[in-house]
């Protein structure tokens, strides 16, 4: 703590916040540690920083942090009539930086209702912060597709060099991005094609040809499609890679995959090397970025944050 608050400055602040989301479908990637390492390290910067454990069965950004709050994102779920998220934030260790708590895990609250999940995503778009970083659920729920598709640029996908998390990264964009399209039509005649195909491409085509609409429609369904997918800039970073060469590999496998079949084009964020301390970190309750700043993987983080535009 007392390293943070050394190197904490101020900065202006910001009208809105930028909301930053970190999925990547498979668990145990390590998108929690990378979500709170970053969120303290932008902290450190000067920058107000909010982050929100999103995993609405199994939270645990708070045992990363070393913190512990009575408040819980339950107590949200709960509120009767207008919903307020400013009285489930708390205070961290921390200097800049904040947290909305995760879930107890109840069973009806790891299942909130769509009104639900929107009314969580416009009372945090309306937080008083510069950045908020959004740590999701493993795998591909509606909840966690419905809470990476609040934007469409500031998704982070994390996997590792592994083939089984790359495929899995890449059946989450998928997800995403057919539950984005779902969403934007409310059309059973495109659900319907939706659960057909497994290719975007693919499911492109089949409007075109498609004998359930006119050529007029066709036409203009498909330029709508492109532009939906075209819209989606998630950003990748390579966990436990062994060196830059090898997160390129994972990044560009990735990428090429999602272009070919989704007509996605991901960013390569960046990467962090693979370290044994970081299980040390996680189980103290210390950050990487506090216990260990020199650490060749604490400065990945570092060149992370300064990508993202935070210096």
């Amino acid at each position: 703590m007392q390293l943070i608050q050394e190197q904490a400055v101020s900065r202006p602040q910001r009208e809105a916040p930028e909301i930053l989301v970190v999925g990547g479908g498979k668990g145990g990637v390590g998108k929690t540690c990378l979500a709170a390492n970053l969120a303290v390290e932008i902290a450190r910067r000067g920058w107000r920083v909010t982050i929100v454990d999103a995993d609405l069965s199994c939270s645990n950004v708070e045992t990363v942090l070393g913190t512990r709050s009575e408040r819980k994102l339950d107590d949200f779920f709960y509120q009767r009539g207008g919903k307020d998220l400013r009285c489930i934030v708390c205070d961290t260790q921390y200097e800049n930086l904040t947290i909305i708590p995760g879930t107890t895990g109840l069973l009806d609250v790891a299942n909130p209702k769509y009104q639900q999940k929107v009314a969580l995503i416009r009372e945090l778009k309306a937080l008083q912060a510069d950045l908020i970083i959004v740590d999701l659920d493993a795998g591909a729920h509606l909840n966690t597709l419905d809470f990476f598709l609040m934007t469409e640029t500031n998704g982070i996908l994390v996997i590792t060099p592994e083939k089984t998390s790359i495929d899995n990264a890449f059946k989450f964009l998928r997800a995403s991005l057919f539950r984005r399209v779902e969403r934007f039509y409310e059309s059973p005649e495109v659900a319907h094609l939706l659960k057909r195909l497994e290719s975007f491409r693919e499911f492109v085509e089949c409007v075109r040809t498609s004998a359930l609409f006119d050529g007029e429609t066709r036409e203009a369904i498909c330029r709508e499609l492109v532009a939906l997918a075209r819209a989606m800039k998630p950003k990748i970073v390579v966990n436990r890679a062994r060196n830059a060469y090898e997160a390129q590999i994972a990044a560009n496998i990735l990428s090429k995959h999602s272009r070919q079949h989704l007509m996605i084009e991901p960013e390569n964020l960046g990467y962090m090397v693979f370290d044994n301390r970081v299980s040390e970190t996680i189980n103290s309750g210390t950050p990487l970025v506090v216990s260990y700043p020199k650490l060749k993987v604490s400065q990945c983080i570092a060149d992370l944050a300064s990508r993202l535009g935070y210096f």
